[in-house]
C-alpha cells in the first residue's frame, strides 16, 4: 500500500509537469537569432553580392570610346632605292614615307542598350540570393523545430520512465509475496530499457540538427547553445490563405521577370547594331626627292543595314521574341504550382492541428483517467500490472503520437512558409 501511495502521488506530480515549460539549463537562442546569423555570414550569401558588384562594373565600362589604331610605313614607294630622290637615274624622287591614325566614333545608343543588357543581369543575381538564403532560412527552421520537439519526446520518456520505474519496485516487493507475476515484471523491464532506447535514439538526432545549425550559423562544431522551445506555443497559430502579392514577389517569379527584362534590353541592344557607326582616317606622306608632302583626310560609315551584312542580327532578335514568349509561360506554370502546394499544406496544416487538438482535449485526457484508475485499483491490489502496464502504455505511445503530428504540423509550416518566403 505504501508503493502504491507513492506511485499515485510521483504520477500526480508528473501530470502537472508535462504542462509547464521545462527551463533550459543555459540561455536558449531565439529561432531569429539563428536566422539573422545565417543571413550575416553565410558565404553561399555572399556569392551573388560579388556577381552583382561584377556586372555592375562591366556596366560601368560601356559607354567608351574603341582604341585608335596608329600605322606608319612606305608609301607608294618603288622597290629600287635609287629611284626615290632626285639624284637617281631619272632625276626625280619618288615614293614616300606615311604616318596614318585612325578612330572609330561608336554610336552612343548601342553603348546605352549594351549598358542596360548588362545592369539588368544584376537583377537576376539579386533573386538568386533571395532563393539561396529562402532555402539556407527553412534549412534552419526545420533543424530548429526538429530539436525542440525532439526536447520534448525525451521529456516524455523521462517522464515515462520515473513513473515505470516506481511501478517495477513495486511489483519487485509484491513478487516477495507472490502477489505479482514475473512476467509482467519482465515486461516491465522490456518497456524501461526500450525508453533508454528511444532516449539514445532521440538525443543522436539531436545532435544531428545542432550539427546542421552549428554549420549554417558558421559555428564551430564545439559550440554549445540551447533552442527555444517556446516556439512550440505557437503552433495553434495558421497562417492565413496567401494573395497573389506573396507568390509574385517570390525570388524565383522574380528571377524569371529579371530574365524577362534582360531578354528585352538584349534585344534592344541588338536592334542598335543595325546603326551605323562612323570614324575618320588621317594619313600624312613624307614624300622623296623634294616632292611636296601630302595628306589623306577620310571619313567612314559601316553599313549594317546592308541585307548580307545583317541576317544573324535580325535572327538574334526575332528568337528572342520566342524566348520572351517562353518565359511567359514558365512564369504562368511556375505561379500555378505555387497555388496548388500552397493550397495543398495549408488543407494539410488544418488537419494536423485538428488531430493534435483531439489529443490535447480528449484522448490524453482520457487515457490519463485510465492511467489512474488502473494505478489506484494496482495500489488497492484489484488490478493486475499488466493492467497498468497497458494504460501506461497507451498513454506514453499517444504523448509521441502527439508529438509527432505536432514535430510534421511544423515541418509543414516551415514548408508553407518556403513556398512564400517568410523568414
Amino acid at each position: 500500500m505504501k508503493n502504491g501511495k507513492t506511485l499515485i502521488i510521483y504520477f500526480w506530480c508528473a501530470s502537472l509537469a508535462i504542462f509547464q515549460k521545462n527551463l533550459p539549463a543555459q540561455t536558449p537562442y531565439p529561432l531569429d537569432s539563428v536566422l539573422t546569423r545565417i543571413e550575416q555570414t553565410h558565404p553561399a550569401l555572399k556569392v551573388p553580392e560579388a556577381r552583382i558588384r561584377e556586372l555592375e562594373t562591366y556596366a560601368g565600362g560601356t559607354i567608351s570610346m574603341p582604341s585608335p589604331r596608329v600605322s606608319a610605313g612606305f608609301w607608294m614607294t618603288p622597290y629600287n632605292p635609287n629611284r626615290w630622290s632626285e639624284s637617281g637615274a631619272h632625276g626625280d624622287g619618288m615614293g614616300s614615307f606615311m604616318i596614318s591614325g585612325e578612330q572609330m566614333f561608336p554610336n552612343r545608343k548601342m553603348q546605352q542598350a549594351e549598358g542596360q543588357y548588362m545592369a539588368s543581369m544584376s537583377a537576376m543575381q539579386i533573386a538568386d540570393k533571395g532563393v539561396m538564403r529562402n532555402m539556407l532560412v527553412s534549412e534552419a527552421k526545420s533543424a530548429y523545430f526538429n530539436w525542440t520537439v525532439l526536447k520534448k519526446k525525451i521529456t516524455v520518456v523521462e517522464e515515462s520512465k520515473g513513473l515505470l520505474r516506481l511501478m517495477l519496485e513495486s511489483a519487485q516487493e509484491r513478487y516477495k509475496f507472490n502477489r505479482e507475476k514475473l512476467g509482467s515484471i519482465y515486461k516491465a523491464e522490456v518497456e524501461l530499457a526500450e525508453l533508454d532506447r528511444m532516449k539514445a535514439m532521440y538525443e543522436g538526432e539531436i545532435r544531428q540538427q545542432k550539427t546542421m545549425l552549428l554549420s549554417l550559423m558558421q559555428f564551430s562544431q564545439l559550440s554549445d547553445f540551447e533552442v527555444d522551445t517556446s516556439v512550440l506555443l505557437f503552433w495553434k497559430n495558421l497562417p492565413a490563405p496567401p494573395d497573389t502579392t506573396l507568390i509574385a514577389a517570390r525570388s524565383d517569379i522574380r528571377i524569371i521577370e529579371a530574365q524577362l527584362r534582360t531578354a528585352r534590353f538584349e534585344q534592344e541592344f541588338n536592334r542598335s547594331k543595325l546603326k551605323p557607326e562612323f570614324g575618320a582616317r588621317f594619313d600624312h606622306m613624307f614624300t622623296f626627292g623634294g616632292q611636296p608632302w601630302q595628306f589623306s583626310l577620310m571619313g567612314m560609315m559601316t553599313v549594317p543595314l546592308a541585307p548580307w551584312a545583317n541576317k544573324d542580327i535580325k535572327a538574334k532578335i526575332a528568337g528572342i521574341d520566342h524566348r520572351l514568349a517562353a518565359f511567359e509561360f514558365e512564369k504562368s506554370a511556375l505561379a500555378n504550382d505555387i497555388r496548388g502546394a500552397l493550397a495543398d499544406r495549408l488543407v494539410m496544416m488544418q488537419t494536423l492541428q485538428n488531430q493534435i487538438e483531439r489529443y490535447e482535449n480528449n484522448i490524453i485526457p482520457n487515457q490519463y483517467k485510465r492511467f489512474q484508475s488502473t494505478l489506484l485499483a494496482y495500489g488497492q491490489n484489484t488490478d493486475e500490472l499488466f493492467m497498468v502496464l497497458d494504460a501506461w502504455l497507451e498513454l506514453k505511445m499517444s504523448r509521441l503520437a502527439q508529438l509527432d503530428m505536432l514535430q510534421k504540423l511544423f515541418q509543414t509550416k516551415v514548408s508553407y512558409e518556403k513556398e512564400l518566403e517568410i523568414r
